[in-house]
């Protein structure tokens, strides 16, 4: 049976995980009641759907002053079935966006041309903006890294919640950290979690 003192063996690091620590990580939120092997199924699926070219590309109407009238979608459907269905920086097939290869801050609506898309995963789009200095910065998204830590760490305190976070790199305002607490506390009701008398919240 999967359980807490088993991981705390697990590298401290998450990028230093390997395969079968992510699996038991899996049956552990499993086994505790986190989730269900259906649910976690089901988010997967979720994230491998092609994305959304047709309202995100086709429907725009910058890609569509290239076209003639009502042809822009069959042109969009064609590049998005040429394409290899893999993230063009990491080759993950989950959370995949149209993306541009020279950014609309370098072209502005000159790059609004399917020679100019490529797919990439959320995580790696998110990285390469100019707007997401911080992106790429930590191993995880920031929303599965605050639930890692929460989970393999066990903070006892918010305190040490949010000391955790920062040292795994996350730079968001600390708001979100005490969203995401609300996990400890819910947990807690139940008997899963153990929160201090000293934590703040």
């Amino acid at each position: 049976m999967a359980d807490y003192e088993t991981m705390r063996s697990f590298p401290n690091s998450d990028r230093d995980w390997s395969e079968e620590n992510w699996k038991y990580l899996i049956e552990y939120l499993v086994e505790s009641g986190m989730a269900n092997y259906k649910e976690i199924a089901s988010l997967v699926l979720g994230h491998l759907n092609p994305s959304q070219v047709g309202t995100s590309v086709a429907s725009n109407r910058s890609f569509q002053e290239h076209y003639p009238k009502g042809e822009c979608w069959a042109a969009v459907r064609q590049w998005h079935f040429d394409q290899t269905g893999k993230c063009a920086d990491c080759g993950t097939r989950l959370e995949l966006q149209a993306d541009h290869i020279i950014p609309k801050e370098v072209l502005g609506d000159a790059a609004n041309t399917l020679d100019n898309l490529t797919l990439r995963c959320r995580r790696c789009n998110v990285i390469k903006r100019p707007s997401h200095k911080q992106g790429g910065k930590t191993f995880l998204t920031s929303e599965a890294a605050l639930m890692w830590i929460l989970f393999t760490k066990r903070p006892s305190t918010y305190q040490e919640f949010e000391r955790l976070c920062r040292a795994y790199g996350l730079t968001m305002a600390s708001v979100r950290f005490e969203e995401s607490w609300a996990m400890a506390k819910w947990l807690q009701r139940e008997g899963k979690y153990y929160i201090s008398e000293d934590s703040k919240y």
